[in-house]
């Protein structure tokens, strides 16, 4: 089968498994009314107003057609006088079920066959959707004033939960337990340690160039220095992502870092040619 066309594939009623499945859920269809009562009927009903269908209603073949829509308003909230009756036979051939003093035998009606029910209401309940599309049921929204003053939401027990670990913090901090943390810079004070245009040294590698950018990084947390390498020494081009930063040389002239490795001073661009032995 390894490397067959779609095409290539049996259908469902070709394919062996399919019919063996086909043929084990329909063994029993045969004697599937063997066991009822003479005068019981099972019969699939439909609705012209509803996408749901009722398989196997239990009917007796005494009822009458008045009886009969009766029994079909508890299942399609059509009432009796809206309702018309069709019996479909099957093969395309459908009866209409007019009188309704005629019982279900007189009719001919027989195991399996189907009942459609027609709503004559244009103001049904039933019509457009009204009793299945729940887009049209009017939902309740609690305002946020009334929702914060409820003591079992999720809201409140978020609430508790998250006072109750800042709690627990500031006790482990006031008893040594735990070292608290600086806050974390701010963009604005970064920039004025580490100044756009100024050149620097980036750690690891000693890597020498400009800043470029200072700020966020999407994705990322915290504050991040984009760096114009003055050599190809980095790991991008000024973008992240597909979201550009800066502009650089090109490919592998462009990297970002943290601002603690980021030193600024006078790093002047490298000369590759220069020797160690020569002032």
């Amino acid at each position: 089968m390894i490397g067959m066309k779609s095409q290539d594939w049996p259908t469902i009623h070709q394919s062996p498994e399919m019919q063996a499945l086909r043929d084990y859920v329909t063994a029993a269809d045969g004697s599937r009314y063997a066991n009822q009562a003479a005068s019981t009927l099972r019969l699939d009903v439909t609705h012209s107003n509803l996408m749901q269908r009722w398989h196997d209603l239990v009917f007796d073949s005494g009822m009458t057609v008045s009886r009969v829509k009766e029994k079909l308003y508890s299942h399609g909230g059509t009432p009796a006088a809206d309702q018309e009756l069709y019996l479909r036979r099957g093969g395309g051939d459908t009866l209409f079920l007019w009188d309704e003093r005629k019982t279900l035998a007189d009719y001919g009606v027989k195991n399996g066959m189907e009942i459609h029910i027609k709503d004559t209401n244009p103001y049904s309940l039933s019509a457009n959707g009204g009793l299945e599309d729940v887009s049209q049921v009017e939902k309740y929204v609690m305002p946020d004033e009334a929702y914060d003053k409820l003591e079992n939401s999720v809201r409140a027990i978020k609430r508790r939960e998250k006072e109750k670990a800042e709690a627990e913090l500031a006790a482990r901090i006031a008893a040594g337990e735990v070292i608290e943390e600086e806050p974390a810079e701010s963009t604005e004070q970064v920039s004025e340690r580490i100044p756009m245009g100024s050149r620097c040294q980036v750690q690891p590698g000693g890597r020498r160039g400009e800043v470029a950018f200072v700020g966020a990084v999407r994705g990322v947390k915290g504050v991040w220095i984009g760096i114009r390498l003055d050599e190809p020494q980095g790991n991008n081009d000024g973008s992240k992502e597909g979201e550009r930063y800066f502009n650089c040389k090109g490919e592998k002239y462009g990297c970002f870092a943290r601002p603690e490795n980021v030193e600024v001073g006078d790093f002047p661009e490298l000369d590759p040619f220069a020797s160690d032995e020569e002032f």
